[in-house]
């Protein structure tokens, strides 16, 4: 790899980069507006402005690449003269909206000026003012004072959904952010675009002023939109989700997400089951876990039917077969789902509408075909994580056939009125856990918030009830699962959630075979 050299320290970077991403390997930023790594160099901001040896002029470090020996100054007084100078023009026109602004705590305007920046305007004449709070499509708001014209968001509209709606229209200091009259932003990926904006000119109307981005904690996390899987940060404040942002992974979402992944995680908030239901009636936690292991005891093992969902975690789809097998014998445990596809794309969405089902299908449970199952009857179906009857009510009558009916759930749904035994289980924003996308790539999500009311993981609340049976089940904790996971299911051997990690993991036989062959060294 050449080496440079970056304020006299010498950094070995690999060949091909800009400067802006060399730099930043080395732990130094140089500030930018236009530039973004998945648009490419646009070099329209100047802001990335830095000397180089034996150039006599400032060169901008998003449009210069890496090479052997090469001697660059990004911090010196000459090029922080230049950075206060361009954004003294930035400010010329800018509104003091920070205390109302929506951006304000992560603007990148906000963060460089406070760095480098102008501190005594000398502009003598009335600022330029232009639109604000326009709605530009159904999901984002403009406010034109506002706006860089670092055109990113232009140019993401070109080029990923390559939908066009964006334009920069006039001349000089009167240019703005608008759209065709007749071609609102309406794009299923048009939220990338707040998220790529640096200051306050596109925001969300559904985040908008809702938190102040200071309040809100964040977490590693996965949608459970889509088969995709996107990488996503959860950030949320005082037990409820506010809002998903993609995180990058060059393998899966890249920097993107699309809108409607970034929605779901209002189910995490509304509608929650959080205590547990006897007969429709609220109840304690222990007395519907002793109300669940009688019957459990008193059934003839055949007789009773799980039926699990890809919308669980692989440890707790794991956990449930184990339940099933150790703690009552029971052999009729399947995973399915009759949520109707969605919108596929040739970006990241997914037909599949389930985080979870190659998961389900390499621990062996999927099945495509739930009604000869439920038409056998028996004295008890467990429903776990699978809101069935919201998506096919037609099985109502199937489920009938059961003399008790069983949820374990998130959310209420028409499932939970349907059952005489409702438990509280945690969503994937309230555990630690994975799930393998459609491209059998592992991924872990972290916990975000605690669990509400009465939920807990699912692991957890079946162990709680094998104990009210009088028998021992259950792990410690996540790594305890996965070790045993990883001996018993080869697809899974070599895995652990370290190895995993934030960027995922491809299941055994889709890893390279040289990935195979060092599998538990070190």
């Amino acid at each position: 790899m050449p080496r440079i050299y970056i304020d006299d320290r010498e950094v070995e970077v690999p060949d091909g980069l800009n400067l802006i991403e060399a730099a930043k390997l080395a732990g130094i930023e140089i500030p930018h507006f236009c530039y973004h790594p998945g648009l490419g160099v646009d070099g329209n901001c100047r802001l990335c402005l830095i000397e180089i040896d034996g150039v006599p002029k400032p060169q901008i470090a998003c449009n210069t690449f890496v090479k052997e020996g090469l001697r660059i100054r990004a911090s010196s007084e000459r090029v922080k003269e230049l950075r206060r100078a361009v954004l003294e023009f930035f400010f010329l026109n800018h509104p003091l909206d920070c205390p109302i602004c929506d951006q304000s705590g992560e603007c990148l305007l906000q963060d460089f000026y406070m760095r480098h920046g102008q501190y005594e305007s000398r502009l003598d004449l009335p600022k330029v003012h232009k639109r604000k709070v326009v709605d530009v499509g159904p999901r984002v708001v403009l406010d034109a004072e506002r706006c860089v014209l670092c055109a990113r968001c232009v140019r993401f509209c070109d080029q990923v959904p390559k939908t066009g709606e964006l334009r920069i229209a006039n001349r000089g200091n009167h240019s703005e952010i608008t759209v065709h009259p007749d071609k609102p932003l309406e794009n299923p990926y048009s939220l990338n675009t707040v998220d790529l904006c640096p200051v306050g000119a596109l925001t969300s109307t559904d985040f908008r002023f809702k938190c102040r981005v200071w309040f809100l904690s964040s977490a590693r996390s996965i949608c459970a939109g889509c088969a995709r899987g996107c990488n996503v940060y959860l950030e949320h404040n005082a037990g409820e989700a506010y809002r998903l942002r993609p995180r990058e992974n060059m393998d899966v979402n890249t920097y993107w997400m699309c809108d409607d992944g970034r929605l779901t995680y209002k189910r995490l908030n509304d509608g929650r089951c959080e205590a547990p239901l006897l007969g429709g009636v609220e109840s304690t936690h222990p007395q519907a876990v002793a109300e669940l292991a009688g019957k459990l005891s008193g059934a003839d093992p055949e007789s009773i039917l799980f039926v699990l969902s890809p919308e669980m975690s692989n440890e707790s789809l794991y956990a449930a077969r184990k339940f099933a097998a150790q703690a009552i014998g029971a052999r009729r445990v399947v995973a399915a789902s009759r949520k109707l596809p969605g919108i596929e794309d040739e970006i990241l969405r997914k037909a599949d509408a389930n985080p979870n089902r190659r998961g389900c299908e390499v621990l062996g449970l999927w099945s495509d075909d739930l009604t000869d199952e439920l038409a056998r009857g028996g004295k008890l179906v467990i429903l776990v994580q699978n809101d069935l009857l919201d998506h096919a009510p037609e099985l109502a009558p199937r489920l009938a056939g059961f003399e008790t009916v069983v949820a374990l759930a998130t959310n209420h749904c028409k499932t939970t009125a349907a059952a005489s035994i409702v438990l509280p289980v945690t969503p994937h924003s309230e555990c630690d856990g994975t799930f393998t996308n459609f491209q059998g790539r592992v991924q872990r999500f972290r916990r975000a918030m605690t669990p509400r009311g009465d939920a807990m993981n699912v692991a957890e609340t079946l162990r709680r009830v094998a104990a009210a049976m009088g028998r021992e089940f259950g792990w410690v904790n996540l790594n305890e699962i996965w070790r045993e996971m990883a001996a018993e299911v080869e697809e899974l051997s070599g895995m652990s959630p370290e190895a995993i990690g934030d960027q995922g993991m491809l299941l055994r036989s889709l890893r390279p075979a040289k990935d195979r062959s060092t599998e538990g060294e070190g």
